[in-house]
Parts: C-alpha cells; structure tokens; sequence
C-alpha cells in the first residue's frame, strides 16, 4: 500500500495523552495515548474506537510540551484493533507546530 501522507509523522519523546471531549458517535471513547502525530493528524492508540467518519474534539494533554494543552477538532478516517487515525479539520497551526519540533 502506498504511502499517501503529506506531513511527517513524529513519535513525541514522552507519552502524552489525548481525551475526546465530544464526538457525535453514539458511544463515549474518553481518550488515549498519542502514537504519533503529523500537522494533519494523529494515531490514537486507544481500547475502544469510533466508527469511521465519527466526527470529534480533542484535548491533547500537552502541557509537559508546550505549557498547555492543545484542542483539536477532528474526523475519524481508520480504526483497527489498537486505536484510531484523526484527521485535523480544525487545528491551531502554531501549537501543531511546536508539539512537531520535539
């Protein structure tokens, strides 16, 4: 499969941990673990997923990085058994940004 990503994925060099504050999904997902992020979006290693195209908000618990935390809105575009990829439909560019130069 051809990789079609146009950012570089980063593995940031500590944990950080996301929570889903809204989703439109039936279900409640509180949130997980980043496994990697790139300027348009995230892989959320996670125990529960949402459905694909499951419209979302997150806090991204980014203090320990940047001094405080990061709130993305986001769509669901995969799910497998370990978590789920976002895609940012709405993203500070800056903070995006300062979480990549880590």
């Amino acid at each position: 499969m051809k990789n079609r990503r146009r950012g570089r994925r980063v593995h940031l060099p500590a944990r950080m941990d996301a929570t889903i504050t809204y989703s439109d999904a039936l279900r409640t997902v509180p949130g997980g673990l980043i496994g990697d992020i790139s300027t348009n979006g995230m892989f959320m290693l996670t125990e529960s997923v949402l459905d694909t195209n499951a419209y979302v908000t997150l806090r991204l618990n980014a203090e320990h990085y940047i001094g405080k935390p990061v709130y993305i809105q986001g769509l669901v575009v995969r799910s497998d058994d370990r978590g789920m990829a976002i895609q940012f439909t709405y993203a500070n560019n800056e903070d995006i940004s300062s979480l990549l130069s880590f």
